[in-house]
């Protein structure tokens, strides 16, 4: 099953670089035609959002590529650095944005408004497409998430280039065009952070969203048998999968190969925890317990 959404994944982002590509070739080419600058500067935007959507596709496909056996957690590391990847080109696409933006402020270059609007409606329709793709798979993989982000925030700046160019046939105001540009820009900024933020944590190893610590923390507290533990860690091992070790101290009675496996399944069942280590120690009377020792 694992195997076929990969697949179904795949084809997804081979798709959406497709018709990306083919769009940019005639966004290019109408702009020309338009004498558009903004189409253009839109033209090579979408192609840096093309680049960061390839980025999230081999992210996506090394991981799932078999590794060498020095790599014995195989390439799967590949989808998180992919996600951090985005995140920095969407920071590039807003300082685009932006420069483009406060150049064009107090020009007054005619362009073909009608083309410019019709051009962008249908970047909204391919990257609104695109975006629908990723929407669901989004929740689950940042780097799903930062392929989405990237397509939608696209949409929003063509529905930005619609607005600012019927805007600009009804009152003549140049100005309308950086103005709305800097509003996309500002959208971009606070919707991108996030994504870095989080893909800045997953490359430092810190625990994931998706894991409550004070949570599992309690369940380990109030597990029966469980005297204390340390060398607590969860860190990721993708996008997708987290994985997990500790050292437990348990009493006479519960040291055995059933309380670990028991103790796994409780755990898998309460997070999203795919590769779960244990290690037992004996409860020591001569040594006393150093930490997160539990009062039992």
């Amino acid at each position: 099953m694992a195997h076929v959404h990969s697949h179904h994944i795949n084809d997804k982002f081979l798709f959406s670089i497709l018709i990306n590509f083919l769009f940019i070739i005639v966004e290019i080419f109408y702009g020309i035609q338009a004498n558009s600058v903004a189409l253009i500067a839109d033209a090579a935007h979408n192609a840096g959002d093309m680049f960061g959507l390839f980025i999230a596709w081999f992210g996506y496909w090394i991981a799932h590529k078999k590794a060498p056996p020095k790599f014995t957690y195989g390439f799967k590391k590949a989808t998180v650095i992919a996600a951090f990847l985005n995140a920095l080109l969407l920071f590039l696409a807003v300082g685009g944005i932006v420069w483009e933006a406060l150049g064009r402020i107090g020009q007054h270059t005619a362009t073909a408004s009608s083309t410019v609007i019709i051009i962008a409606a249908i970047g909204v329709l391919i990257n609104g497409l695109t975006a629908y793709l990723f929407a669901h798979d989004r929740h689950t993989d940042i780097n799903l998430k930062g392929a989405f982000l990237h397509m939608a925030l696209d949409a929003l700046v063509s529905l930005g280039v619609i607005a600012a160019g019927v805007l600009m046939i009804w009152t003549s105001w140049h100005w309308i065009d950086p103005a709305v540009s800097l509003m996309i820009a500002g959208v971009i900024l606070i919707s991108s952070w996030s994504l870095f933020r989080e893909s800045l944590d997953l490359m430092l190893l810190a625990v994931p969203s998706a894991i409550d610590l004070a949570k599992l923390k309690k369940l380990l507290s109030h597990y029966e048998g469980l005297l204390g533990y340390h060398d607590l860690h969860v860190w990721p091992l993708s996008t997708t999968e987290i994985a997990l070790s500790a050292h437990l101290v348990v009493d006479k009675a519960h040291f055995n190969p059933i309380f670990s496996k028991n103790l796994e399944i409780q755990i898998s069942q309460h997070f999203p925890i795919s590769d779960i280590t244990l290690q037992l120690e004996l409860e020591d009377p001569q040594r006393p317990c150093e930490t997160n020792c539990l009062n039992k």
